[in-house]
């Protein structure tokens, strides 16, 4: 089965800020596992290698409006394009944070005109709510370019402010401007329902399953009503796209292991006895790749 993962992450400790350095050791030593504080570009081409994953998508991330951060802006977006550069299999998207105002909006459309950058990637939890109305000329222009923003969602690292990533701000931005294709990273959590209700009353809105791996290694009934619950909703399958956060998660659960999960996902009889409908391999098919082509890669579904 093809596999998109549509939720990775690469960086060098030259590139991301000291803070950011330290959030990542801070994380490692709560769960015992070493800090990852390089993820290059091959490391993530040999776990796609390992895994099955056909294609992938790196999502940078703007912490320089509030941070000091070694590359300006434009350098941290020219790094990622050049490290994609002439890679048929890896895209990247462009990090922003649109406090940045009219320098941001020149930065997205040289991201995405000059640089081949495929998305926007958006990161709330570095101080900001999505439904200020100040963003409105990001999400037109993203509509006029025809890109795609995945937004994160729920959980954050130490040094971020959650507070910023509940889903129910997003629900604005997506009701007011239905033709702007939205991703809500990580299926929310811990706020799964608010992001399937936002997910349920706007078409334009889908969601990835990255982080997860965390429920699926220790108490996978929990990935099982999520999914059961997006199914009643009618956002899965056709909205529910496969995504990791590598390599965030490898200390719980490898890249393969995940992708194992997910294609072999089924439901188990207690929930299908109470009336939730089993998954179908077609279903699988769409999240695991034809989503995500449809929706990141423009291609037809």
């Amino acid at each position: 089965m093809k596999v998109i993962d549509v939720h990775t992450h690469t960086w060098s400790r030259e590139i991301i800020s000291h803070k950011d350095l330290e959030a990542r050791r801070i994380a490692a030593e709560r769960v015992g596992a070493d800090p990852v504080l390089d993820s290059t570009i091959d490391a993530l081409r040999k776990a796609m290698l390992t895994s099955g994953v056909e294609r992938a998508v790196v999502l940078p991330i703007d912490s320089g409006f509030h941070q000091e951060m070694p590359l300006t802006l434009s350098e941290k977006t020219d790094w990622h394009a050049n490290e994609v550069a002439g890679d048929k299999n890896i895209i990247t998207f462009v990090g922003l944070d649109p406090r940045r105002g009219e320098e941001g909006l020149r930065e997205l459309e040289r991201a995405i005109k000059d640089k081949g950058c495929r998305g926007w990637k958006m990161y709330p939890p570095n101080g900001f709510y999505p439904d200020s109305e100040e963003f409105d000329p990001y999400y037109r222009l993203c509509i006029d370019l025809d890109i795609p923003v995945l937004i994160h969602q729920g959980f954050t690292p130490r040094f971020k402010h959650v507070k910023y990533a509940r889903p129910v701000y997003v629900d604005r931005v997506a009701s007011d401007f239905p033709d702007l294709r939205i991703i809500l990273a990580h299926v929310g959590v811990p706020w799964q329902d608010e992001v399937l209700m936002v997910a349920s009353k706007n078409p334009n809105v889908s969601v990835d399953v990255s982080g997860w791996q965390v429920f699926a290694s220790t108490v996978p009934m929990k990935v099982y009503q999520m999914i059961g619950d997006a199914k009643i909703l009618r956002i899965f399958p056709k909205r529910v796209l496969f995504g990791s956060d590598f390599p965030l998660f490898e200390y719980t659960m490898s890249l393969k292991k995940w992708v194992d999960f997910f294609t072999g996902l089924q439901l188990p009889t207690e929930l299908v006895d109470q009336g939730y409908n089993q998954i179908r391999q077609d279903e699988i098919e769409r999240v695991m790749w034809k989503n995500a082509a449809h929706i990141i890669f423009g291609e037809s579904s």
